[in-house]
């Protein structure tokens, strides 16, 4: 019996391919933005795991977690927000990052991450996470809310 090649099966409704393609495009806007070349990178942990992340310049003096998610948040998206921010201080610390940037695609995202008297808000700031905002462009945009409305989770 032979397996389907998964390049060409069928997308499962909540595959997440829009925000991996999106994501490569925003890290690519950021790169640009902070005049710094960035790829993702698979950093080595003191207990012999690896942690991924979604870009990081070659010194590893820049590290940025991606969200492509347009709209509201809502239900776990917040929490991913804020593991996202845990993971970059974390790694950051270990490898003595210089600069630490959750990288965001949407303003109601942004403004979510810069509520005034929010603890998140305040925790960015305290532990030195950059929240950027990138514009992506049009087409980017519509592929992903497509696939959000898609998507179910």
């Amino acid at each position: 019996m032979t397996l389907p090649d998964p390049v060409s099966a069928v997308d499962h409704p909540s595959d997440s391919k829009a925000q991996r393609d999106a994501e490569v495009v925003i890290l690519a806007s950021l790169s640009e933005q902070i005049a710094v070349p960035l790829s993702k990178a698979s950093i080595p942990t003191g207990n012999g795991g690896r942690v991924e992340i979604d870009g990081a310049s070659d010194d590893l003096s820049v590290l940025v977690e991606v969200y492509a998610r347009q709209g509201t948040l809502a239900g776990a998206q917040p929490k991913k927000l804020a593991t996202d921010a845990l993971k970059l201080t974390w790694i950051g610390a270990q490898v003595g990052a210089k600069r630490l940037i959750l990288a965001v695609a949407d303003a109601r995202v942004e403004a979510y991450l810069r509520r005034p008297t929010a603890w998140l808000t305040q925790a960015l700031v305290d532990l030195g996470v950059e929240v950027i905002r990138v514009e992506v462009d049009e087409a980017t945009a519509e592929t992903l809310h497509r696939a959000q409305q898609t998507q179910y989770r």
